[in-house]
């Protein structure tokens, strides 16, 4: 990844790469804010399973 130059990311996405070493954190007193997410979805009944599988899917990894 050297020399790829300079992005900002969300610490979920490049946590492995970061604690790795393969990205290297250059403004460590920097955030660009956070971000909340919201889901719409019809209610249970009815709902397929798929979809309440992606939804905690998406709950458990954006937690934290």
């Amino acid at each position: 990844m050297s020399g790829f130059g300079i992005t900002c990311l969300p610490t979920s996405v490049c946590r492995k790469a970061l604690a790795d070493g393969w990205l290297v954190r250059v403004l460590p007193e920097w955030t660009a804010g956070s971000i909340e997410t919201t889901i719409l979805m019809p209610h249970r009944r009815g709902q397929l399973p798929a979809v309440r599988a992606v939804v905690d899917f998406l709950a458990e990894r954006l937690a934290g």
